[in-house]
């Protein structure tokens, strides 16, 4: 079950800008951070972020937010011990053990051994939970722009360098399991990219020959111009999570033609696949699917690969990007803890030449979607995830209306012509506010 904690910095003048602090909803998978609980970020928020905050000037949002992402709490945690050191507890305990008792500890096989026979808690220094460090810097944005007189769109260009926002960026939802019902909401709002529609589990979502997803596909290219009409042009974007990795034990051309196939089920429609398999590390992962994606160029095909575990930090995504192993990487905003690393994570894909896709996880918070949004607007990554939930209608309406409010906003007071703001903005799902 996920958590979430609300964090609020109150400024000298008495406004107070708010972040929240949330981890995705598979935290502890593929190198993520573990599962976040609010009572501990209560604890690091007092102890370590507010005496690091309290009293600074906000002049600089991306100074402030590298500060918080690099802080460090000392933290007692349950740690393996190693072989040397059981042994060497052994010799000791054998000066007075009798020969059964020394023959049952040099010989655990031959009993169970209990948890604390095998643990130690030890005290280290670690950087602060991924979900503090994302909450706390969405308030520092805020904060910013507040005492500026601006966007947080408008803060992120400004310190980025990075032209005026004045385009709204494409947006992709997610439905869950709902696969029927979703995907028709998202093909009457007539959204840029759908419908995710992730693949937990297998028999069910998949078929053990991969037939029911297909089938899936197959659907979804026919409802499109029945609900939508011809001039609709979405791209099928199908997250998998592994599951092709698991029914075909990881054979990359097995998993080739099984994409060749959902290719040809969704023509004329583009087709984009996020974690067709998951490794056990990042370097297997990116290998993989490095060698995946060469497989799908020289067949020709135009199936594009999505990242997405294992590409959790800003390091990580630059690994994938020099790797070339990925068509596409989602910035999953909250394992990236503070949120100036999943910009410059946007800047580095579009520079690498890589799709960008500005994600974060259903568990996330209205606040957070909005933060995202702005965001989005300053780097105009490829598309933007609509967030929180998988109800499809909440996460888009409120991105959507974010967005257009905010350019509104930026594109009256930067023409002082009020009309300026009163825009439709795109033809492709971007609704009026609701």
């Amino acid at each position: 079950m996920a958590e979430a904690l609300s964090v609020g910095l109150v400024l000298e003048d008495g406004q107070i800008a708010w972040g929240d602090c949330v981890a995705v909803e598979f935290s502890g998978k593929a190198g993520r951070h573990p599962l976040f609980r609010a009572e501990d970020g209560i604890k690091t928020i007092h102890e370590t972020v507010a005496p690091a905050l309290r009293g600074r000037k906000l002049t600089s949002f991306r100074q402030l937010a590298s500060e918080v992402d690099a802080l460090t709490e000392s933290v007692t945690v349950a740690q393996p011990i190693s072989p040397a050191k059981q042994d060497s507890g052994a010799d000791e305990e054998a000066k007075t053990l009798s020969r059964r008792e020394l023959f049952r500890l040099l010989h655990p096989i031959q009993e169970e051994v209990s948890q604390e026979e095998q643990f130690e808690m030890v005290t280290v220094e670690q950087r602060l939970h991924t979900a503090v460090r994302y909450g706390v810097s969405q308030g520092l944005l805020r904060a910013v722009a507040l005492a500026q007189g601006m966007t947080m769109a408008e803060v992120v260009a400004g310190e980025y360098d990075l032209p005026l926002p004045g385009q709204p960026t494409p947006i992709h939802a997610q439905c869950g399991a709902d696969r029927y019902a979703g995907a028709d909401k998202m093909i009457a709002r007539r959204v840029d990219s759908l419908p995710h529609s992730l693949v937990d589990n297998i028999p069910e979502h998949l078929g053990e020959d991969g037939e029911v997803l297909v089938s899936y596909a197959r659907w979804l290219r026919e409802r499109i111009p029945q609900l939508a009409g011809d001039d609709y042009k979405p791209t099928i974007h199908l997250d998998v999570h592994g599951a092709l990795g698991g029914i075909y034990q990881n054979d990359l051309g097995q998993i080739l033609g099984y994409l060749h196939r959902l290719e040809q089920a969704v023509a004329p429609y583009p087709l984009r696949i996020e974690s067709p398999l998951i490794m056990d590390t990042r370097q297997a992962q990116i290998d993989a699917m490095r060698t995946l994606r060469e497989y799908v160029r020289f067949r020709k095909m135009k199936v594009g690969l999505v990242a997405d575990e294992w590409a959790n930090t800003l390091d990580d995504i630059q690994a994938f990007i020099a790797a070339e192993a990925a068509d596409m990487i989602q910035i999953k905003m909250p394992d990236l803890g503070s949120v100036h690393n999943s910009i410059e994570a946007v800047l580095a894909c579009k520079a690498g030449g890589v799709g960008t896709f500005l994600g974060g996880s259903c568990a996330e918070t209205d606040l957070s979607a909005r933060v995202a949004v702005h965001i989005a607007l300053a780097t105009q990554p490829d598309m933007i995830m609509a967030k929180p939930g998988m109800g499809v209608d909440e996460g888009i309406t409120l991105v959507c209306n974010e967005m257009v409010r905010t350019l509104a906003w930026i594109g009256v007071r930067n023409s002082g012509n009020q009309d300026s703001g009163t825009q439709e903005i795109g033809e492709s799902g971007y609704l009026p506010e609701s």
